[in-house]
């Protein structure tokens, strides 16, 4: 039995000889052999199984490629969920995934109810793009019907998400939650659109103060005036995107918090980039230092009005961020 490397050889040495090889081993046909089946794996060149290719190429989603994890492309899009008592509604617009091979996935819109939760309790969700099935999923073996509310992060979770042949769209759990009483709602694709406790903002009455250490009715600083808090809650949360800036002060947001930049756009903490350009309370601040930081801690969801962006910081209240906005 040949081997490749031996092939090569022939074909280098013999041509004329090779095309005989060719010739008799493809007219045997009654024994259906080829040059591919005829000869062995050799010590620098093997074959590859025909169930692990498309149009001639090793295609990740088939059965015959190791299945030994992925590595998730570049997405973009958004989720956003409304809530009761005992339901949470996801819904997504505008999600494309940019893959390594410089094509494009656009997923189509849709939305997700998921019923029979319990009141005033948060949940975490891991949706993904199903590269066989070709349409968006969520991990099941949770709570609700369907049964895709996961009651806490999970590593088995997370792996599911991101098995071979399905491409993750959140970093990490979305968290969601329902309400104690009346509707809520808000965004989802990683740890939630919130500040980190610790972090600090202006009050109208008692000066800087964490933001855990707000109450509902308290009037922080906004973009033109003060904005009143009509909604605040704490959660655990151990994922943060913590930005430096040109002034010295950083902050802790979780990767989905929203920004306004120079221009007017709204952009994530996880899509800032180093140079970027924010509007700080008395000129406009650069992104000195983008850093992730994964450690037990806690965030801050509110809502204020009439203002709808606060300036908050770890020093001071000096950059301006979008406030994590409920139903009513």
């Amino acid at each position: 039995m040949l081997t490749i490397p031996q092939i090569e050889a022939l074909k280098k040495i013999n041509t004329h000889l090779y095309e005989s090889l060719k010739r008799v081993v493809s007219g045997v046909n009654n024994l259906k052999l080829s040059m591919d089946s005829g000869v062995t794996d050799g010590a620098d060149f093997a074959r590859v199984s025909a169930a692990a290719l498309t149009a001639n190429k090793i295609d990740p989603a088939k059965s015959g490629v190791l299945m030994k994890g992925s590595v998730p492309p570049t997405w973009s899009g958004a989720f956003t969920y409304a809530s009761t008592t005992s339901s949470i509604t996801w819904t997504w617009s505008g999600l494309v995934i940019y893959r390594a091979d410089g094509t494009t996935t656009v997923v189509t819109n849709g939305s997700l109810a998921i019923a029979g939760l319990a009141p005033g309790t948060a949940y975490y969700f891991y949706p993904y793009w199903d590269d066989v099935a070709l349409t968006l999923a969520w991990v099941a073996g949770g709570a609700g019907n369907p049964a895709n509310a996961q009651p806490a992060k999970t590593i088995v979770a997370a792996q599911q998400q991101a098995l071979q042949g399905r491409i993750p769209l959140s970093t990490g759990a979305m968290t969601a939650a329902t309400t104690s009483s009346g509707t809520g709602g808000g965004s989802g694709g990683g740890s939630g659109s919130c500040v980190r406790s610790r972090m600090r903002v202006l009050t109208k009455d008692r000066g800087l103060l964490e933001i855990q250490q707000l109450r509902v009715g308290d009037h922080i600083r906004g973009r033109d005036t003060w904005t009143r808090v009509v909604r605040h809650e704490v959660h655990p949360a151990d994922t943060f995107v913590r930005l430096e800036f040109s002034n010295g002060d950083t902050l802790d947001v979780t990767p989905h918090h929203v920004f306004t930049v120079a221009d007017g756009a709204p952009v994530r903490a996880e899509r800032l980039c180093l140079g970027d350009i924010l509007v700080g309370r008395y000129n406009l601040l650069t992104l000195k230092r983008i850093e992730l930081i994964v450690e037990e801690g806690a965030k801050v969801t509110m809502t204020c009005e009439p203002d709808h962006e606060f300036f908050a910081g770890k020093i001071a209240a000096s950059v301006l961020t979008h406030n994590y906005t409920f139903s009513s």
